[in-house]
């Protein structure tokens, strides 16, 4: 009985699904602070937007008629783990975290980087 229960418990573990490197690369926003990184990379005098490459590059907070400006005299950052394919729903929740961090995120910089 004990070997069967151990059998089991062992079968369990070792098919763990792999968490997705996706996810992985975004796991970090749930402990960011978008003001704060703005203003430190302010005061680096980096003054990069972050983007998002799904199908182009989004610049969450750019109207798309300014895209093209903004790229050439700020620069683009893009959020790695960002994709046109949503892997989960993991995935997902931090697909819309990392757009809602670009948002504040990129509000910060934009006064800071004149066009």
């Amino acid at each position: 009985m004990v070997a069967l229960l151990l059998a089991m418990i062992s079968g369990c573990a070792s098919t763990a699904e792999p968490i997705d490197p996706y996810v992985q690369q975004l796991q970090w926003l749930d402990a960011a602070d978008p003001q704060a990184d703005a203003n430190q990379a302010v005061k680096q005098n980096d003054l990069r937007l972050l983007g998002l490459a799904t199908r182009s590059v989004n610049i969450p907070g750019i109207d798309k008629k300014d895209l093209l400006k903004y790229e050439e005299v700020c620069g683009v950052q893009l959020i790695e783990g960002i994709s046109d394919v949503v892997r989960s729903d993991e995935h997902l929740r931090l697909m819309q975290k990392a757009r809602s961090y670009a948002l504040k995120y990129n509000a910060i910089i934009k006064l800071h980087c004149k066009i």
